[in-house]
């Protein structure tokens, strides 16, 4: 949940029903605002992203200034990137505003927009969605996109793409963008002019935030939902077995350790207050110094 002032965004993770072919509702919002004081209903959307959401919507929304204006950048679970002008105060009671679109960025224009559901575990061609948080950094949006883990195409990115322009800018808003191994659920971690990434081919990338150029790519062995958190001049990252990696965050490769721990990892690690937290499928662990 996104929390900005008195105002909560959030995710209604619309999606498709239990046949896993359709989608029930695909015209309801897909994000939506309360007041954090009462839940009452303050906002939503209207882009009606459910019709082309594949599987489901996963994305957390985040924030950001640009020129002066607070937006809110939300990834659709039909693989467009959306930036809405934040709410600056609450409708008068029973009032639903509906949040303004400043500008929409669709992360793979050239994928099915029809009868996207012909597509199930089709792992070459089919559409995208967004599983990962939207990065906002120095004026850019950084997000990960491509096929669907369970049931789509294989194909996935790490986009980056410029924030300050309006409308719809699928063709005028990139920056850059890099292809990954194998589908990616993982948000970006931008570092001192850095940006690490994780896909599920196992691969750990590491890549120049203004051009996209790639320094180094690392195989950590093992399939990555969890996103890497970059912290202390390293990089920690869990996989879905069992290992446990920390790198270097610079622009040479470099292991600093690795190890197996009691089970596979699906979550971000975090880091607080002297002190690491590293969740697996079993235990929640704390590494102090």
């Amino acid at each position: 949940i996104l929390l900005d002032g008195d105002c909560l965004y959030l995710n209604t993770n619309n999606g498709v029903d239990n046949t896993h072919r359709a989608n029930r509702a695909p015209d309801a919002p897909s994000l939506i605002v309360l007041d954090k004081k009462t839940g009452r209903l303050l906002a939503w959307d209207e882009e009606k992203m459910g019709r082309l959401v594949y599987h489901c919507t996963w994305s957390s929304p985040a924030m950001g200034e640009v020129d002066g204006r607070k937006l809110v950048f939300f990834g659709g679970g039909d693989g467009v990137v959306y930036a809405f002008q934040a709410l600056k105060s609450a409708p008068p009671a029973g009032e639903v505003k509906t949040l303004k679109r400043v500008w929409k960025f669709d992360c793979d224009p050239d994928a099915p927009k029809e009868n996207i559901h012909d597509y199930k575990k089709n792992r070459k061609e089919g559409p995208t969605n967004i599983k990962s948080m939207i990065v906002f950094c120095d004026g850019r949006v950084y997000v990960t996109a491509g096929g669907d883990i369970w049931w789509g195409k294989e194909k996935a990115w790490l986009k980056c793409i410029d924030a300050s322009q309006t409308g719809d800018i699928t063709t005028t808003g990139e920056v850059w963008s890099y292809a990954v191994e194998k589908h990616c659920a993982a948000t970006p971690a931008v570092y001192q002019g850095l940006v690490f990434v994780a896909d599920c081919g196992g691969f750990v990338h590491c890549l120049d935030a203004k051009s996209g150029k790639m320094y180094w790519k690392h195989d950590a062995g093992g399939e990555m939902w969890g996103s890497p958190l970059a912290a202390d001049g390293k990089v920690y990252i869990g996989t879905r077995r069992r290992g446990f990696v920390v790198l270097a965050a610079g622009k040479e490769k470099k292991v600093i350790s690795k190890i197996r721990l009691d089970s596979n990892m699906n979550a971000t690690v975090t880091a607080a207050n002297g002190t690491l937290y590293v969740a697996t499928m079993r235990k929640l662990y704390a590494v102090g110094r």
